[in-house]
C-alpha cells in the first residue's frame, strides 16, 4: 500500500497519519499483521519528523502480536528520541518486572556458589546496577537505573581457533556459551593428572552483576579451571599472586585499553621484584653461611620442602617427611602448586626463599643445579626415588657441590651404583610408611565384612593386551608379527613356567633368540634396545601382576580381593574386584583385615606396600627378586623368614599361601615381629632424624 499525501498543512498531515494508523489497526484486527507492519515501515519513511510516535505505535503492534524482541527494540528507539520517563518505566514493567524475582533469585544463588569457589576474586567497588531486559542468541539488552538508559549488546560470534597449551583471558564476555566454547578450545594437548591451563574470565563490576542475574554459573564452576576476576584491582592483584600463569591469548571485546596495561604492569612488577629478591637472597646467604651450618648441626634447621602437585606419590612422601621434621622441632614450609592451574616458576622459588629464609631445601628426584637461582650456601637435600634420565646420567654426580646431600632409595641396585655417585654423599633411604596413618585400627562389623579376605592384592589391573596393541600401533607392518610373538611368547612362558626374567640381559638374549630361531633375521640394534627396555621396564610388571592373580585363582583360592582400577574389565577377575583403595586409613584397614597381602612389584622387594602392611598389623609376603637386580632389597632391612615371608616362584607362592592360611598362630607371630621391625627402621620419623644427623656429619667432613 502506497502512502499518498493530500491537503497540506499540519492539520492535514496529522489527519493523514491518523488515517494510516487506523488502517494499520484495521489490518491487525483482520489478521493481516504483516501488512500492518509493512504499512508502519512506510509511515516511518514518509514522516521522519513523527519517528518517535510512529516507532511507539509499531512497537505496540509488535508487542500485541508476541513479537517481543522486535517490540523491545522499537520501544527503546522511541525512548531514545523522547526520553519520556513514563515510557522507560513501561519498558521495565513489560520486560523486567515480570522476571525480576527469578533473576534476583538466580543472582543470590550464584553468590552462594561463589563462596565455595577458590578461583574467584571479587571487586572492592560497588558498580552500577544493570537490569537484564532481554537475552537471546543474538543480543542482550539491559537497563541502567541510574542513568535511565538502555544498552543493546550485540553478540559477536568469534571464530575460535583451538590453540592448545595456552592460558586465555576474556573480558566482559556476556555470553556464557562463548566462554564455554573458549574453555573447550584452549586446554592441554596431552592431559596429565588434573594439570591444565587457566581460563581467566574478567568482568567490570556492573557487567559481572548482570552476568550473575542472567546465568546459572554452577556448570562453569565445575570446570575447575575458570578463574573469575571482577574489577581492575582484582585482575592486578591476582596476577601478582604466586605461581600464576599469565595469559598468552586474550579476547578483550573492546576493553584492551583498560586491561592490557594492567597485565603489563603486573608482569613488569613481578620481573622487577624477582631481580630485587634474587640480589637479596644471594647477599643474605653469603652473609649467613655460619648461621646455616649452626642450625643444621643443632638438628632443628628451617626446611623448605619443595615438591610438585603433579605427582602421584612424591607429594605424599614429601608431606610425611615435612610432618616428621616438624615433630623434631624444625620450622617447615612447603613449596607446591595449589592446584592444576598453577605452576612454579623461578620467581616463585626466589620469593619463597626470601620469605622463609630456609637453611635446607628438601626435594625428591631433583638437584640444586637444575635451579640456578638457589644460593650455593643453602643446603640442598635430594631424595632419589626414581630412575629418571637425569638421575641415571653419569654426568650428574660431577655437578654436585659441597652443600648437596643425597638420599637414595636404591640401596642395592647395581645400575644405580654404576652411575658414580660418591658413597660419602649418599645416605641409604628406603621409602618408609607413616606410622601415624598405617597402624592397627578398630574395625566395626561392617568394615570387617567389607575388607576381610584370605588373600589381598593392592595394585591396578594389568593391561597386558592393551600394552601390546599400543606398541603394535607404532611399528611398521612388517615387524608386527615378530613383535607380537616376542611379547605373547614371554607372557606364555612366564605364566606356564612360573618364573620371570629379572634383568635386561635376560630379555636381550630372549629377544635375539626368538628372532634368530623363528625368523633368522637381524633387527637394528636400536630396535632391539627399545624392545628390551620396554619389556624390562613396562611389560614385565604387567605380566607379573596378571600371572600372580591367575596362579592364585588356578590353585583354587576364591576368598580373594583385588583393590585397584581395571579389574572389572576381564570376566576372570571381575568377581573379585573391589575398586579403589584410598591411601591412608582405608588402606590400613584393608591390610589389617586381610590374612595375607601379596607383594607384586617386580622391580623392588621393599615397596612402600610392605611397610604399610606391617605397620598396619597385616601379614605381608614379598615376591622374590635376585639381590643384584633388586632396586631396594628387603633382605637388607629386615630378616626374611622371621619378620617377613617371601615366595620365589609360582609353586612356592601357592605352597606358602596354603601354609600360612593353615597356621594362624605362626602367621600372627610373624605379624608382631614384622610390625616391631618396621617401627624400628621404616617410619618417616626415624628417616628424618637420620637425615638431619647425616647432613650435619656431611657438613663437618666437607
Amino acid at each position: 500500500m502506497d502512502i499518498k499525501f493530500g491537503e497540506e498543512g499540519q492539520e492535514g498531515m496529522d489527519s493523514l497519519v491518523t488515517q494510516y494508523l487506523d488502517k494499520m489497526l484495521e489490518f491487525e484486527e483482520g489478521g493481516y499483521v504483516g501488512e500492518a507492519l509493512a504499512l508502519s515501515g512506510k509511515l516511518l519513511e514518509a514522516f521522519p519528523e513523527r519517528r518517535a510516535e510512529l516507532l511507539l505505535e509499531k512497537a505496540k503492534l509488535e508487542f500485541r502480536n508476541q513479537m517481543d524482541k522486535e517490540a523491545l527494540l522499537d520501544f527503546i528507539s522511541a525512548y531514545g528520541i523522547t526520553k519520556d520517563g513514563s515510557l522507560y518505566e513501561l519498558i521495565l514493567e513489560a520486560y523486567y518486572v515480570q522476571n525480576e524475582r527469578a533473576l534476583e533469585e538466580n543472582y543470590y544463588n550464584n553468590l552462594k556458589r561463589l563462596k565455595r569457589y577458590p578461583h574467584y576474586r571479587e571487586s572492592e567497588g560497588e558498580g552500577k546496577e544493570l537490569l537484564p531486559i532481554w537475552k537471546d542468541d543474538e543480543l542482550i539488552v539491559y537497563a541502567d537505573r541510574g542513568n535511565q538508559c538502555f544498552t543493546v549488546n550485540v553478540r559477536y560470534v568469534k571464530e575460535i581457533v583451538g590453540k592448545k597449551d595456552n592460558a586465555v583471558m576474556t573480558v566482559n564476555e556476556m555470553w556464557i556459551e562463548d566462554i564455554c566454547r573458549i574453555e573447550e578450545s584452549f586446554c592441554m594437548n596431552t592431559p596429565f593428572l588434573d594439570m591444565d591451563f587457566p581460563v581467566y574470565v574478567v568482568f567490570d563490576e556492573e557487567y559481572w552483576k548482570l552476568f550473575l542475574r542472567l546465568y546459572n554459573i554452577e556448570g562453569l564452576l565445575k570446570k575447575n579451571r575458570i578463574v573469575l576476576l571482577v574489577g581492575e584491582r582484582s585482575v592486578y592483584g591476582y596476577f601478582r599472586e604466586d605461581m600464576v600463569i599469565f595469559p598468552s591469548i586474550a579476547y578483550y571485546n573492546g576493553f584492551r585499553e583498560v586491561y592490557h596495561p594492567i597485565l603489563s604492569r603486573a608482569i613488569e612488577r613481578k620481573e622487577k621484584e624477582s631481580l630485587e629478591d634474587g640480589r637479596y637472597i644471594r647477599k643474605y646467604y653469603k652473609e649467613n653461611q655460619d648461621t646455616i651450618i649452626t642450625n643444621i648441626k643443632s638438628g632443628k634447621p628451617r626446611i623448605l620442602f619443595y615438591t610438585s602437585y603433579f605427582t602421584t606419590a612424591l607429594k605424599y612422601h614429601t608431606r610425611d617427611c615435612m610432618q616428621a621434621a616438624s615433630k623434631l622441632g624444625c620450622e617447615v614450609q612447603i613449596l607446591m602448586e595449589a592446584d592444576g592451574i598453577h605452576r612454579i616458576y623461578e620467581r616463585d622459588i626466589i620469593q619463597y626463599i626470601k620469605r622463609f629464609k630456609p637453611d635446607v631445601i628438601f626435594n625428591i628426584d631433583h638437584f640444586r643445579f637444575e635451579y640456578p637461582v638457589v644460593p650455593k650456601e643453602l643446603i640442598w637435600i635430594t631424595w632419589i626415588q626414581d630412575s629418571l634420565p637425569r638421575i641415571m646420567d653419569k654426568g650428574t654426580p660431577l655437578k654436585l657441590v659441597n652443600h648437596d646431600f643425597i638420599m637414595s632409595h636404591f640401596i642395592t641396585w647395581k645400575k644405580f651404583k654404576e652411575v658414580g655417585y660418591q658413597e660419602k654423599r649418599v645416605m641409604d633411604a628406603v621409602i618408609p610408611a607413616d606410622s601415624h596413618i598405617y597402624r592397627p585400627l578398630d574395625l566395626d562389623e561392617g568394615e570387617y565384612r567389607k575388607y576381610a579376605c584370605d588373600i589381598c592384592f593392592v595394585c591396578h589391573a594389568s593391561d597386558v593386551d592393551a600394552h601390546i596393541a599400543g606398541l603394535l600401533g607404532k611399528v611398521p607392518e612388517k615387524l608386527k608379527e615378530e613383535i607380537c610373538i616376542i611379547y605373547k611368547g614371554y607372557q606364555k612362558y612366564a605364566y606356564e613356567a612360573g618364573v620371570f626374567f629379572y634383568s635386561e640381559k635376560e630379555f636381550e638374549e630372549y629377544v635375539k633368540g626368538i628372532l634368530s630361531l623363528n625368523y633368522n633375521i637381524p633387527l637394528l640394534q636400536g630396535i632391539i634396545k627399545y624392545l628390551v627396555s620396554d619389556l624390562y621396564n613396562n611389560f614385565n610388571q604387567r605380566v607379573f601382576r596378571q600371572a600372580l592373580v591367575g596362579w592364585i585363582l588356578d590353585a583354587g583360592f576364591t576368598n580373594l580381593k583385588l583393590w585397584g582400577n581395571g579389574w572389572t574389565t576381564e570376566a576372570k577377575y571381575k568377581k573379585y574386584a573391589m575398586g579403589i583403595a584410598e591411601n591412608g586409613e582405608m588402606l590400613s584397614k584393608i591390610y589389617q583385615a586381610s590374612k595375607i597381602v601379596v607383594g607384586n612389584n617386580i622391580l623392588t622387594t621393599a615397596a612402600a606396600r610392605a611397610w604399610e602392611t606391617m605397620l598396619s598389623g597385616g601379614f605381608y609376603i614379598s615376591n622374590y627378586i635376585p639381590e643384584e637386580e633388586d632396586a631396594v632389597d628387603i633382605r637388607k632391612i629386615i630378616e626374611v623368614g622371621k619378620d617377613v615371608a617371601m615366595f620365589y616362584n609360582r609353586d612356592d607362592l601357592i605352597e606358602k599361601l596354603h601354609y600360612y592360611l593353615g597356621h594362624e598362630e605362626e602367621r600372627k607371630a610373624m605379624i608382631e615381629r614384622g610390625r616391631k621391625a618396621a617401627l624400628q627402621t621404616m617410619t618417616y620419623d626415624i628417616l628424618m632424624e637420620r637425615v638431619l644427623e647425616e647432613a650435619a656429619k656431611s657438613l663437618e667432613k666437607n
